[in-house]
């Protein structure tokens, strides 16, 4: 614990550079909607097209797209999104391109 709390581990710089896409904007008014966990073992392209459909109301926003699709994964599917390279996701593109691997 002495060693814990030394760290400064809420460094909110710090943070922001762990993220997957820094500095994203969420709207307001916008709701994340539920979803069905996707934890590897179902069809990837099926999981991809539901969440597609319930982020309808930002589906040109790649950035939130990104963000948010950590959301929708759960168990090994998490783990996989958090251990993304942040310099290799540029786009939505490549964030489906990685999960369709």
């Amino acid at each position: 614990m002495k060693v814990i709390k030394g760290s400064n581990i809420y460094d909110l710089v710090k943070a922001a550079e762990m993220c997957l896409v820094p500095y994203v904007i969420v709207p307001k008014d916008f709701q994340l909607p539920e979803f069905i966990k996707y934890t590897g073992m179902q069809c990837s392209l099926t999981h991809l097209n539901a969440y597609c459909n319930k982020m309808a109301q930002v589906v040109h926003e790649d950035k939130l797209l990104i963000h948010f699709f950590q959301d929708s994964l759960s168990d090994v599917a998490l783990v996989w999104y958090m251990r993304l390279n942040i310099g290799e996701i540029r786009g939505l593109k490549d964030l489906v391109g990685e999960f369709l691997k």
